[in-house]
């Protein structure tokens, strides 16, 4: 490893001259120190996808496949709320063709994933689940490293947000890493 002592010296060669101890003092904030700059070991990796953020770019896999984490869970969330707002409105008959759709739409985004993973042969499950798109993702992420999600999750037009507010607000609420896609 590149101690901060010799990138300052490399990148400021010829350059500061007497100012080197002054150069170090003052960046020495925005350099990784030794410890630092080991990559963290991610177990368990969760990954939340919906309707609007189901297509995982390859990227995702390649970053999943360095960590080589012990276990993956790929969550497909359908919004309970849309649910129980069809039943109300239109009738249990309703409700019940939505859920169909939705959980056969879960099952073709999915396949998609799991294809990708099993290449990587890495431990994995998923699951399709009604309920609150955030609350559930929050409460998940106390068992797992890292969340895996999609800017546009939750969030049907990117005409005027460039990231959903449900991942603005899940990003805020967790304390772990997050991965953008």
């Amino acid at each position: 490893m590149v101690s901060v002592n010799r990138l300052i010296l490399r990148k400021f060669k010829n350059i500061a001259g007497s100012r080197y101890e002054e150069i170090l003092n003052s960046y020495r904030d925005f350099f990784l120190t030794e410890e630092e700059m080991v990559i963290p070991r991610f177990k368990s990796i969760l990954i939340a996808i919906d309707r609007y953020s189901s297509n995982v770019p390859e990227g995702v896999f390649k970053l999943i496949e360095h960590y080589s984490p012990e276990r993956v869970l790929v969550t497909y969330v359908v919004d309970e709320n849309t649910c129980r707002l069809i039943r109300e409105t239109l009738g249990e008959e309703d409700a019940d063709k939505f859920r169909e759709k939705e959980t056969a739409l879960a099952q073709e985004s999915l396949y998609r994933v799991r294809v990708a993973l099993k290449a990587l042969d890495v431990g994995w499950e998923e699951e399709v689940v009604f309920a609150d798109k955030t609350t559930h993702v929050e409460t998940l992420m106390g068992k797992y490293d890292v969340l895996i999600i999609g800017k546009q999750y939750g969030l049907e037009s990117a005409k005027t947000h460039h990231i959903s507010p449900l991942v603005f607000r899940i990003v805020q609420h967790v304390a772990k890493p997050v991965v953008l896609y």
